[in-house]
């Protein structure tokens, strides 16, 4: 459900690819978030300094650490930095996550690597993985907009716990959610007509 208080202002997103993401991935998300969203979405050069911290016996990188990492570059107010990784992501209590973002945060990380039907052995299908992977950004953008999760089945904010939950929730905000967002981000949301 929406939070009480809305946060900060978001006033543009800046894609940044995090080794591995798979080829142009930050440029093809950006395009299709430009058509959901009426935000500047800028590609952000790579940055050496986001440091990937393995998980101990599993193949995944640290999702708390990786997004802490985003969250200490340099940026500009209201820009949101939206960490981009092929890598499959967890946390030393749960085995994976899509993506990770804090409330009033000012970073977002999603990982593609859950949302490409190859990891389930089905054949790439990269025009999917690009809807999966905005709509995660969607999701994510959202909490650092101070939303929680929303009980709206239609609502991007619907708790995903597998990528067919992911695929049936909706692209947009809920008229809830909206209402509960920083005004500049829920100006920004393209409504379906």
């Amino acid at each position: 459900m929406a939070a009480d208080e809305p946060s900060a202002a978001v006033t543009a997103l800046e894609l940044l690819e995090i080794a591995p993401s798979g080829a142009a991935l930050a440029s093809d998300v950006a395009k299709y978030l430009s058509r959901l969203l009426r935000l500047p979405i800028r590609l952000r050069m790579p940055q050496p300094s986001v440091p990937l911290l393995e998980l101990p016996g599993r193949d995944q990188a640290d999702a708390d650490h990786l997004l802490e990492a985003l969250e200490a570059l340099d940026g500009r107010r209201g820009h949101v930095i939206v960490g981009l990784t092929g890598r499959d992501i967890g946390h030393p209590i749960f085995t994976h996550f899509f993506g990770r973002a804090r409330h009033d945060g000012r970073a977002v990380l999603v990982s593609a690597a859950r949302l490409d039907p190859a990891f389930y052995g089905l054949p790439e299908d990269r025009g999917l993985t690009i809807r999966r992977v905005a709509r995660e950004v969607l999701h994510e953008l959202g909490h650092v907009g101070g939303l929680g999760h929303c009980r709206d089945w239609a609502c991007v904010m619907r708790f995903a716990a597998t990528v067919e939950d992911l695929d049936n929730r909706g692209t947009t905000w809920c008229l809830r959610c909206l209402a509960a967002l920083p005004a500049e981000l829920a100006e920004a949301a393209s409504r379906p007509s």
